[in-house]
């Protein structure tokens, strides 16, 4: 049964490493009875234009959003922005950086590769990225098209993933200087997808850079995370939010399969406008 009350606060296209447009995520959360859609690509605003267009045509309201990486101490971690000033040349120039950053994480993971034995090339990387930021999925497409390995899933496991032998980590974004540009750009800060590995002491130290909010609701959350981010969030004074991280997958989430009431939506709202 549709939810016409739902807003899904997390979903991917092509303009980062999703498998559907920009246009084609509004759709599906249009045909979901989602309200309320937030694209949230990884480091870039590229397809929120074209969201905003979309949502316009079919009566789905678009937040304006990205997933950036950052980092506390040696921790990555990823912070979801919401409402933020997607036109301001700020953005663009941060936005620049990351994708800079992430281009030379990607020649250097494909350098190990081929010492590896690996015979693949930045340039059929850079096909599957597709002018998009680069990230290891691109790497792992690459790998499977190659016949390095037969699924992404093991380009992962034996390769690319963390602290596997071709992984290079990434530079260290502070976390206290994301959340200061999304707070000059009008926006809100939420920690994405925390699951159980991100510890109180950390949730404290972002909340004393300035985090406003926890993705409560996600399919990786069972219901004890859950109930364990709703604690977390009344102690700290933190808003909630939820998505269904969808990036178009046949076997993953579809856009509305998790979210968030609409009302989340409005104190998210209120809390950017106080930033503005």
């Amino acid at each position: 049964m549709a939810q016409y009350n739902l807003a899904d606060l997390h979903s991917h296209s092509t303009c980062s490493d999703g498998q559907r447009t920009p246009r084609e995520v509004v759709e599906e959360a249009a045909s979901a009875g989602v309200r309320v859609l937030s694209l949230t690509d990884h480091d870039t605003v590229e397809g929120v234009a074209e969201a905003t267009a979309a949502g316009r045509e079919l009566g789905v309201v678009t937040v304006p959003g990205t997933e950036l990486s950052a980092h506390v101490n040696d921790r990555e971690l990823h912070l979801l922005a919401y409402f933020i000033d997607y036109e301001d040349r700020r953005l663009d120039s941060y936005v620049e950086l990351l994708h800079q950053r992430r281009l030379d994480r990607g020649e250097a993971i494909v350098h190990r590769l081929n010492q590896l034995g690996v015979g693949v090339s930045l340039e059929e990387v850079l096909v599957r990225a597709a002018g998009g930021p680069l990230g290891r999925p691109h790497i792992a497409a690459a790998m499977v098209a190659s016949g390095a390995v037969p699924t992404k899933e093991e380009a992962f496991h034996r390769f690319i993933g963390d602290r596997r032998p071709a992984d290079v980590p990434k530079p260290r974004s502070p976390a206290a200087e994301v959340i200061g540009l999304v707070h000059e750009l009008g926006g809100v800060i939420v920690l994405a997808h925390p699951g159980l590995a991100v510890s109180e002491t950390v949730i404290a130290e972002l909340v004393d850079a300035g985090l406003d909010g926890v993705e409560v609701y996600h399919p990786s959350h069972k219901p004890p995370q859950i109930e364990h981010y709703q604690n977390i969030s009344r102690r700290y004074g933190l808003l909630m939010s939820g998505g269904s991280d969808s990036h178009g997958e046949p076997e993953g989430p579809r856009v509305g399969d998790c979210g968030i009431g609409c009302e989340a939506v409005e104190a998210l709202n209120e809390r950017a406008a106080t930033y503005a």
